[in-house]
């Protein structure tokens, strides 16, 4: 996978820089004439959730997979939230889920809104984070007519007036935030507040150099994003939606890289649906929600169909008929851009027609470090371990030890169509490379794949894949097999041989916020000193063969797996 150039270093005496930030004195640096009004209010392309917003007017504000209660002037800052929580809080986002509530949503909005300008704009490292405060301006500025209806004239200047202030804090620090998706998020917000907010103009050229070179920076040839991280794609995404649009509605369309930028994300994105239309789950990414996707591909105007392989970004896609798998088959994103990175070389997800079947168990956001961690290691992912080591090493922010050298390739025949993926994540702790196999047969009824552990090193292996909390599992056959069953009424059959099978309780985290109890395939054995190769086998059951199977399904299903 080609890796960007290095950015130059973030600027020094930051940690001095931060002190001064809280101080009142540096506040009146930032002070100046309130705008009158807005040049323009630029319109927000997405749809809110009216559900979350009737909890936000119960003063519920549930983000990152936590969730805190309070009014007025507490909530900002509670004991125990996550910076992810954090950043979701005073990004301001959720507005748009008070829109739809209309009237009473208003109400809320703005006095939340002016009470972070009282109180909760207090300077502090996540809530005054560049991206965070990129997404706010955003936020704010798209929800200005809303927010302003029939607002008094106090609540107007004070919202005017701050905008300008945090968009000429921004201006200064816009470099010094997180790199990757943050950086254009950030860059995003100050280019609003440019063409929006009067007195900021001489900011705008600075601004859409910087977003130029990003976008130039972070994307790949293929359309992926460096953070190999599909919500991450998916968030770059619409943030060039919405500067292409703001800059037309400002009069500024010399963008050719933006257009260029939006319809190569466009087919990257549809590479990453699966069967249900989300996302599947690598490096951070969510499933995301099918039909948000769908605006923002619409919005787009993009028709160009997935690829079967996007090796720039490290992937491989195979697709017949119902049948779909992905997977991971690059190495890591490197330090900067990898905050979220996970030790997932060579997983795979599966969906059949619209039911997800084989899937890694995704994010985590709170605030349990122990938590993310598990979340990020190789044991998380639908692939080989050994002796309970990660094939990347996870630290609190991207990975340290990871494979060097990621070989994939993709295979096609009458009969099927195949992925192989061979890596050295494991070369440093037990001299073993990994080398992974799979094969989906041109009728979508059958998966074989391989895994070979090659090297002197290394005592036990394990092999997961981990299940779709709606797919049950069950042992039959004496043990020798499982029987999958599908919320669409299909079964599978898995079978393997070179190791011992079984089903073990997993955990599945792929819808923000939600953590759901499932099962996992595990096949376990010994590695004999120099090859060990693994075979396994996943096959549709016609409806009679599940018949037949029930009853010993029911009793495995129960015997093995009960909570």
């Amino acid at each position: 996978m080609r890796q960007p150039r290095r950015r130059p270093p973030a600027r020094p005496f930051a940690a001095i820089q931060r002190v001064a930030f809280r101080s009142p004195l540096y506040r009146l640096t930032l002070l100046g004439r309130p705008p009158a009004a807005l040049h323009f209010t630029p319109n927000d392309p997405w749809p809110g959730d009216t559900a979350r917003g009737v909890r936000l007017i119960d003063g519920i504000f549930a983000f990152a997979g936590q969730s805190f209660t309070g009014q007025g002037r507490s909530i900002w800052f509670p004991q125990d939230a996550g910076p992810a929580w954090l950043a979701d809080m005073h990004g301001f986002g959720w507005l748009r889920d008070c829109r739809e509530v209309g009237g009473t949503g208003r109400a809320t909005a703005r006095t939340t809104v002016a009470n972070w300008i009282a109180d909760g704009s207090t300077w502090h490292p996540v809530a005054w984070r560049p991206d965070v405060q990129g997404r706010r301006l955003a936020a704010w500025l798209t929800n200005a007519d809303f927010l302003l209806a029939g607002a008094d004239a106090l609540f107007r200047r004070q919202l005017l007036g701050n905008l300008a202030e945090q968009a000429r804090h921004l201006a200064r620090v816009i470099s010094s935030g997180p790199d990757g998706a943050p950086r254009i998020a950030a860059a995003k917000g100050l280019i609003l507040a440019a063409l929006c907010v009067p007195g900021l103009e001489r900011k705008l050229p600075s601004a859409l150099r910087m977003a130029e070179g990003e976008f130039r920076r972070q994307l790949l040839p293929d359309g992926g994003q460096v953070e190999r991280n599909p919500s991450a794609l998916l968030a770059v995404f619409r943030d060039a939606l919405e500067l292409r649009s703001v800059l037309a509605l400002g009069g500024r369309n010399e963008t050719d890289w933006l257009a260029s930028a939006i319809d190569r994300m466009a087919t990257m994105l549809r590479f990453f649906r699966m069967g249900d239309g989300g996302f599947a789950l690598f490096n951070g990414g969510y499933e995301e929600e099918p039909t948000l996707i769908d605006a923002a591909l619409a919005a787009a105007a993009s028709t160009g169909k997935p690829a079967s392989h996007a090796l720039a970004s490290g992937f491989v896609r195979l697709a017949a008929r119902r049948t779909l798998l992905i997977l991971d088959a690059g190495t890591p994103a490197r330090a900067e851009f990898g905050a979220q990175a996970h030790a997932g070389t060579a997983s795979f997800e599966m969906s059949v027609g619209t039911d997800r079947m084989i899937v890694n168990c995704g994010p985590y956001r709170g605030n349990d470090p122990a938590w993310a961690a598990a979340a990020r290691a190789t044991a998380a992912h639908s692939t080989v371990s050994v002796d309970d080591t990660n094939s990347s090493a996870i630290l609190a922010a991207g990975v340290g030890r990871a494979p060097v050298n990621v070989v994939p390739e993709r295979t096609e025949s009458d009969t099927a169509t195949g992925a192989i993926v061979a890596h050295d994540g494991y070369g440093s702790n037990f001299h073993l490379t990994h080398r992974r196999r799979i094969e989906l047969s041109a009728d979508g009824q059958r998966v074989v794949g391989e895994d070979r552990l090659t090297g002197s090193g290394g005592e036990r292996f394990v092999v997961r894949f981990h299940l779709h909390p709606s797919v049950p599992a069950a042992l039959v056959e004496d043990g020798s097999a499982i029987l999958l069953r599908l919320p669409g009424g299909g079964g599978w059959r898995f079978a393997a041989g070179g190791g011992v099978i079984g089903i073990a309780e997993s955990i599945y985290l792929g819808r923000d916020g939600e953590r759901r109890r499932g099962q996992q395939i595990v096949v376990s054995g010994g590695l004999n000193g120099s090859e060990t190769v693994i075979e396994w086998d996943l096959a549709a059951v016609a409806a009679k063969d599940r018949r037949a199977a029930h009853g010993t399904a029911s009793a495995g299903l129960v015997r093995e797996s009960s909570p």
